[in-house]
């Protein structure tokens, strides 16, 4: 089913918005995939996506991916400079400069400024050549295509890939997020998160964040960059250009993204 639905496209991105919660402003979204099966069924990723890493089909579906998401993204008139779609990929993919290669050409074919890619790894498996990955992302970095690393504090290899490979951002998983108000043990990790984030000056972006009162918190804690449903659902891509231009306008339209 996986590798007929590779032949028909039928995997497709989806865009969750990230918003800073001081300005009101969307900085960039997290690329989501989703299975749109031909008669009409919607498979979220949890359903397949173990499946296809297993299967190495992952690759085949991470190409579809990112010829798409360059597709829509250089379609967009009118960004904010910082504005950036991020894109998830396994760590053996960033050991291997054949994806960097793939990428870059990819950007320039659809003339999209690097900048506009960013990529997230996920600690849920782990680097097997921490030298190679090195390697790679630094290739990336100095492309002008930033990496974050995502769901940190919840895979293998912890704040150690942190100190040894060249991470500009840090993704809170909503397993922290979830504990804010509560006398969950993880509070306390969330925030030793946040500060282990500004001692290393990394960039923070919490995962999501449903409530208002989990934005506030996160802002009285220094971070402002949100990504959850407080403020938007993952979306396809036509829904995510309505978005966007409701947050340029700036009028009656606009969500309230921002905390006065």
């Amino acid at each position: 089913m996986i590798e007929i639905g590779i032949r028909k496209s039928e995997f497709i991105p989806y865009y969750q918005p990230i918003i800073n919660s001081l300005s009101g402003e969307i900085i960039g979204c997290e690329t989501l995939l989703r299975w749109h099966k031909s008669n009409g069924d919607i498979i979220p990723p949890n359903a397949f996506i173990d499946i296809a890493e297993k299967n190495k089909q992952i690759y085949e579906i991470t190409d579809l991916l990112i010829d798409q998401v360059t597709a829509d993204i250089s379609s967009l008139k009118g960004l904010d400079d910082q504005f950036y779609a991020s894109i998830n990929v396994l760590p053996r993919q960033l050991e291997n400069q054949t994806f960097a290669t793939k990428l870059l050409q990819k950007l320039s074919e659809h003339e999209m400024p690097n900048h506009r890619l960013a990529i997230e790894v996920t600690e849920s498996t782990p680097f097997t050549d921490l030298k190679s990955a090195k390697r790679v992302m630094q290739r990336l970095i100095d492309n002008d295509i930033s990496i974050k690393l995502d769901d940190a504090g919840t895979g293998f290899g912890g704040f150690s890939y942190l100190q040894q490979l060249p991470f500009n951002t840090l993704k809170i998983d909503k397993m922290f997020i979830d504990t804010i108000g509560t006398c969950d043990v993880k509070a306390n990790i969330l925030n030793a998160i946040i500060t282990f984030g500004k001692k290393a000056k990394l960039t923070m972006i919490a995962e999501g964040v449903e409530t208002l009162d989990q934005v506030e918190y996160l802002r009285e804690q220094g971070v402002y960059l949100i990504q959850g449903f407080v403020y938007a659902k993952p979306m396809p891509f036509d829904e995510l250009k309505t978005f966007i231009n409701a947050c340029k306008s700036n009028d009656d339209n606009c969500l309230a993204c921002r905390l006065d």
